[in-house]
């Protein structure tokens, strides 16, 4: 009874689209510096510099993640900000109408007339600028600290997915460094995969194999290319 109530509270407390997002960059700094690693193995003139170059891209790759995800964050703060701007203003100069949006929008998601009018004007009177803020698609405020924070974490679940591909270049001989990294990269989208089915309440297999397929389709492209360049 006690672990199934811890597992009840921490499934309660995970956000299953956060936690997609986190795998997803994961998944990305798997591919993306694996490629790399697999794309630098046709020039043998810089065998002896291949980990500190790969741990560079990595933390390139990081950065990137991190700037893309703030800018983001940061463009949904702004836009967030104008439609609070617009709602407040709204609802100084017509409450009435608010109340009555805020009710039809119940409406059109089955709610019956006056249960929808009650909600409306309960939600108007408790947290009129949240209610119409969620309706209009921003169910969770952003902040600056919480955009930071989250590319941050964006960050990091690219390093620790990129750490696959540290990990080998630099406990593996040169000679089968090419046949681990693609042993580890299935092994780690596999584990991915399972996570993103479970989050997604999809099958499990046909998640893994599209993901192990596509993945190790993208690092075969790289050291391809890579070969071609080098």
């Amino acid at each position: 009874m006690a672990t199934s109530t811890w597992r009840q509270r921490l499934a309660a407390s995970i956000d299953p689209a956060r936690v997609r997002d986190r795998v997803e960059n994961v998944n990305d700094g798997i591919l993306a510096i694996s490629g790399f690693s697999e794309g630098l193995s046709g020039g043998g003139e810089i065998a002896n510099l291949w980990s500190p170059i790969v741990l560079m891209a990595a933390f390139a790759g990081a950065l990137s993640v991190a700037c893309v995800v703030l800018s983001a964050e940061l463009a949904n703060r702004d836009a967030e900000q104008l439609v609070a701007a617009e709602e407040q203003r709204r609802s100084a100069l017509a409450p009435e109408e608010q109340i009555a949006e805020l009710a039809a929008h119940y409406e059109g998601r089955g709610v019956s007339p006056a249960t929808a009018r009650q909600v409306a004007e309960e939600l108007n009177a408790s947290d009129s600028l949240g209610a119409q803020l969620d309706i209009d698609g921003f169910d969770e405020r952003t902040t600056i600290g919480g955009a930071v924070s989250t590319a941050v974490r964006a960050a990091l679940a690219f390093l620790l997915g990129a750490s696959v591909p540290i990990l080998i270049s630099v406990a593996t001989p040169g000679v089968w460094r090419d046949e681990y990294t693609v042993v580890a990269v299935a092994a780690a989208l596999a584990v991915t995969s399972v996570v993103l089915a479970r989050l997604g309440h999809t099958r499990i297999w046909q998640t893994l194999l599209r993901s192990v397929f596509i993945g190790l389709a993208a690092l075969g492209s790289s050291y391809l290319v890579g070969a071609a360049l080098l």
